[in-house]
Order: C-alpha cells, then structure tokens, then sequence
C-alpha cells in the first residue's frame, strides 16, 4: 500500500503538466490516472481488488482527487497535497496547457451509453462539440453499449488515426474500475503506439450538461461531493458512504 501511495502526485497543475508533457516526450507513452479515497478503499482497502491495484499501480501518474484523500494522506502519511488534481478541472487545464505550449493535439475519446443515464447513443456529440467550442479540436470517438465496454473497441480503426507528429491524447471513461482495467489490460497497444492516456472518470458527464459543477463558493469550502450527492444521489451516494469510511482508516492510525 505504501508504494501506492508514495505515487501520488503532490504538485500543481502547472508542476503536474510539464512533467507529463516531458515523459511522453521522452518515452513516447504514457498513463494518466486519478485516484479518489472512496475507490482507494473499495477497491484496495476493503475488497482488495488485486486487478485495480495492479493497474494503477503500474501507471506512470497517478493524481489526487477529493478532499477525502488529501485528508487521508495527511493524517495516515503526513503527505500534504499542494492542489486538488481531480479529473474536472485538470483535464481542461491540461489541455489548455497544450495548446499554450503549440503542441498539436490528435484527441480520441472513449466512453459508453447507458440509457439509464444517457438518452441515446448520440449523446456523444454533445461531448464533441463542448471538445470543439472550448478547445477548437476535433474529436474521433468511440462509444460502446454500458453492457458490453470490454468488448467493442476498434483499435484497427484508432490505430490508423494516430499521428506521428502530434500528441495522440487518448481520454477514457468506462467507470470504474473498468476503466483502469481495460487501460491496463491493453497498456501494451498504448505504449506501441505513442498514446498519452488519461482516465477522465465523469468528466464527460459534466460536458454533455447532464451534470452541473457547483457554485464557486462551494467549490471554495471543499464541498463539491455534498452538490453532486444532491444532484445525483442515486449515482453518488455509494462512493459518498465509502468515503466517510475515512474516518475509520484514520482511527486504525
């Protein structure tokens, strides 16, 4: 657990960015992932599930999100996180970042449908067109049935869409864990072909404006996961009960 928690990654956005950008540069592949105390501790703490650990184990970056972590790491490892990288905010900041710096961007997405939470499958251009309005990229985009993530990926056709010259910026979400095992079972494809891959968690929920973030104030007062619980609480009571579990890991200090 101790090595897990040695790679988070305490810097800022700024300080975060450049060293991605470096390692991809440098080894032409690379794993972005974001980790939050509620799936830290149903799938490592409580469950250990050997197949999460491994994966975001073995990745190259490994962000942290919530006020239930930095909580955490500080009281159990007096590790002080200097800014709050959740995927929300770093993934537009970091793609921000590499376009100040002119590097050219060749984007794909990932993600699923499920008609629970998305009315239909072309739900996805709403995604596209926030991608294209906000960042002036165009997208290539994969989307699968919830039911059946693992199955229908179309690597040949990714493959052929990937550039030598540019960043090939592959962003997923599948939820997790499957996300991180899916990235991790296919890690191989990823690093043969020179693709940046970050795991975005909800984030294309809130650019398709299914969700919406909360007021500034609230963001100021750490109080993020009270808005979305009541938002959403059907979606977000779960890991909101696995977070408040913090307490029990801190006592056990």
């Amino acid at each position: 657990m101790s090595d897990l928690i040695n790679k988070v990654f305490l810097w800022t956005k700024q300080e975060i960015s450049e060293q991605i950008l470096n390692f991809y540069k440098k080894n032409n592949f690379c794993i972005v992932n974001f980790i939050y105390f509620a799936n830290l501790h149903k799938f490592i703490l409580d469950k250990k599930d050997k197949r999460y650990f491994q994966a975001i184990k073995n990745w190259d970056f490994l962000l942290p999100d919530g006020i239930a972590l930095k909580i955490y790491l500080k009281k159990k490892y007096d590790k002080k996180i200097k800014e709050n990288l959740n995927w929300t905010d770093f993934t537009p900041y970091f793609l921000n970042f590499l376009k100040n710096k002119n590097e050219k961007i060749n984007l794909a997405i990932y993600t699923v449908y499920d008609e629970k939470i998305w009315k239909q499958k072309n739900d996805v251009q709403k995604v596209e067109k926030y991608i294209k309005d906000n960042f002036q990229l165009d997208t290539l985009s994969f989307v699968s049935h919830y039911k059946n993530r693992w199955k229908y990926f179309d690597f040949n056709k990714y493959k052929q869409s990937l550039k030598k010259d540019e960043i090939n910026l592959f962003l997923v979400w599948l939820g997790s864990p499957f996300q991180e095992i899916w990235i991790e079972e296919n890690k191989q494809f990823f690093k043969e072909n020179n693709i940046l891959v970050i795991n975005v968690g909800w984030l294309f929920d809130f650019w398709a404006w299914f969700e919406k973030r909360a007021p500034k104030l609230i963001l100021k007062l750490n109080l993020e996961w009270l808005w979305r619980l009541g938002q959403s609480p059907k979606k977000n009571y779960k890991k909101v009960i696995e977070s408040f579990k913090l307490f029990k890991e801190i006592i056990k200090k």
